[in-house]
C-alpha cells in the first residue's frame, strides 16, 4: 500500500459537480446553432473551430431566462442590441434596471469580454458568459448601480446642504463679530464727546439737545452690541464657535467630498454631468461680467456729471463761497473715479468675461446640434473634445484676469 501512494496520480478530470447548478440548467434550454444541447453537454469541449458572436450570447441569456433560477432573474432585464450598420463583432450591451444605451455609450467588442480558450466545455462558456454580464459594474456601457447612483445623489444634496449652512453660519459670525465690534469702538468715542461737551458746556451751542443726541447713539450702540452678542453661532457640543473654526469647518467639508467624489463616479461620468454643469457656467459668467459692467458704468456717470457740476459751479458762483467747496468736492470725486477705474479696470473685465461666455455658449450649441467640431461619429469623442475647448476658454479667460491685475511693464512681458 506504501507503494502505490509513491506513484503519481492521473489529474482528476473535472466534472459536473465542480459547476455552478445552474449551468446545467442553462444548457438543458440552450439552442445553439443547428444543435440543442443538455445537462450531459456540461463537460463537452467546444468545437475546434469555435467562435463565440452576439447571436450565441444572446441564446445564452434567453437560455438562462428560461430557467427558475432566483440567481439568475437578473438576466429579464439584459439586452444586447447588434450595430447593425457596422462590425458585427460589436454591440450594445445595457440593463433597464442599471442604463440604457444612450449617445455618450460606445459598441462593445466581443474580445473586449469573452476570451474563449480551445480546452473550453460548453459549461465553461456559459460560465463566463453569465458572470461576465452578471457584474454591472463592467466597462461595458452600464452606468452607476441604482443603489450607487442614490448613494451619490444624496451624497451631493447632503454636501451642498452642508457647504450652504457652514457659509449661512460664517456670514452669521461675520455680522455678529461687526455688531459687537464697532460698538465697542464707537462708545469710548461717543461717552468721550458727551465728556467733553458738558465739562466745557460753553464750546456746544445746546447742551440739552447734545446730551440727548449723544446719549440716544449710545442706547442704539449698545443695542446694537447686543443684537450681535445674540447673533453668535452656538454648537451644543463646542459652544460658541468662531469664524476661523467655521471656515475650518467649512474647508473640512470640501476636503471631505473630493475624496468621496473621486472614488465614486468614473471619468465618463463626471463627463457627462460636466456638459450639464456648463450652463451655470456662463451664467456665472455673464452674472459677473453685469457686475463689472454695471460698477463701470456708474463710475462714468459719476464723471460726467462732476465733469459737468465743475463747469456750472465755475460759471455760477463768482464768490469763493460756496463754490470753492463744491469745486473741491467734484475734483476729488473726479481724481478718485478716474484712478479707480484706471486701477480696476471694470469695463476690461466686463468686456473678457462676455467674450468667454459667449464662446462658451458657442461650443455649447455646437456640441448640443452635432455640428463641427463636434460632428464625429462616436459621441463620447465629441464629449471630451467639448469638455478640453471648454476648459482652455477658461484657461484664457483666468490668464487675461492675470494681466489685467499687473503693471504694464508686467502685462508686456506677458503678452
Amino acid at each position: 500500500m506504501s507503494g502505490l501512494t509513491d506513484v503519481p496520480r492521473e489529474p482528476v478530470p473535472e466534472t459536473a459537480g465542480s459547476y455552478e447548478p445552474w449551468v446545467g440548467d442553462v444548457l438543458h434550454h440552450l439552442a445553439y446553432g443547428d444543435q440543442r444541447l443538455s445537462e450531459a453537454d456540461i463537460d463537452t469541449p467546444l468545437p475546434e473551430e469555435f467562435m463565440l458572436t452576439w447571436e450565441g450570447v444572446a441564446a445564452i441569456l434567453s437560455a438562462a431566462r428560461k430557467t427558475d433560477k432566483k440567481e439568475l432573474d437578473w438576466t429579464l432585464s439584459v439586452e444586447i442590441t447588434r450595430r447593425l450598420r457596422y462590425a458585427s463583432d460589436s454591440a450594445y450591451i445595457f440593463h433597464r434596471k442599471y442604463g440604457t444605451p444612450d449617445r455618450y455609450k460606445r459598441y462593445v467588442r466581443l474580445e473586449n469580454l469573452f476570451t474563449a480558450e480551445s480546452d473550453s466545455t460548453w459549461g465553461d462558456l456559459v460560465e463566463e458568459v453569465i458572470g461576465t454580464l452578471k457584474d454591472p459594474k463592467q466597462e461595458y456601457g452600464w452606468r452607476l448601480e441604482p443603489a450607487q447612483q442614490h448613494e451619490y445623489a444624496n451624497s451631493v444634496i447632503t454636501y451642498r446642504r452642508e457647504v450652504a449652512t457652514a457659509e449661512r453660519s460664517i456670514r452669521r459670525a461675520l455680522l455678529s463679530r461687526w455688531l459687537r465690534l464697532v460698538p465697542l469702538v464707537v462708545i469710548p468715542l461717543v461717552l468721550a464727546v458727551l465728556g467733553w461737551g458738558n465739562l466745557w458746556p460753553e464750546d456746544v451751542p445746546d447742551p440739552r439737545t447734545f446730551n440727548i443726541v449723544t446719549i440716544a447713539v449710545v442706547l442704539v450702540l449698545v443695542v446694537v452690541f447686543l443684537v450681535g452678542f445674540f447673533l453668535r453661532v452656538k454648537d451644543k457640543e463646542h459652544g460658541v464657535r468662531s469664524v476661523f473654526l467655521l471656515r475650518r469647518d467649512l474647508e473640512i467639508i470640501h476636503d471631505r467630498w473630493i475624496l468621496n467624489a473621486s472614488k465614486t463616479r468614473p471619468t465618463r461620468e463626471r463627463r457627462n454631468g460636466y456638459r450639464e454643469h456648463i450652463p451655470r457656467v456662463i451664467d456665472r459668467l455673464r452674472r459677473d461680467t453685469r457686475f463689472y459692467r454695471r460698477i463701470h458704468n456708474w463710475f462714468q456717470w459719476g464723471v460726467f456729471f462732476a465733469s459737468v457740476g465743475t463747469t456750472a459751479t465755475t460759471a455760477f458762483w463768482e464768490t469763493p463761497q460756496p463754490g470753492k467747496t463744491i469745486l473741491i468736492v467734484l475734483g476729488s470725486f473726479l481724481a478718485f473715479a478716474t484712478a479707480v477705474t484706471g486701477y480696476f479696470k471694470f469695463r476690461e473685465r466686463a468686456y473678457n468675461l462676455q467674450q468667454t461666455a459667449d464662446q462658451v455658449e458657442q461650443h455649447a450649441t455646437a456640441f448640443d446640434l452635432g455640428i463641427a467640431p463636434y460632428a464625429d461619429a462616436d459621441a463620447a469623442v465629441n464629449l471630451e473634445r467639448f469638455a478640453e475647448n471648454v476648459e482652455t476658454l477658461r484657461m484664457e479667460q483666468r490668464k487675461r484676469e492675470q494681466q489685467l491685475e499687473q503693471p504694464h511693464q508686467g502685462q508686456a512681458d506677458v503678452i
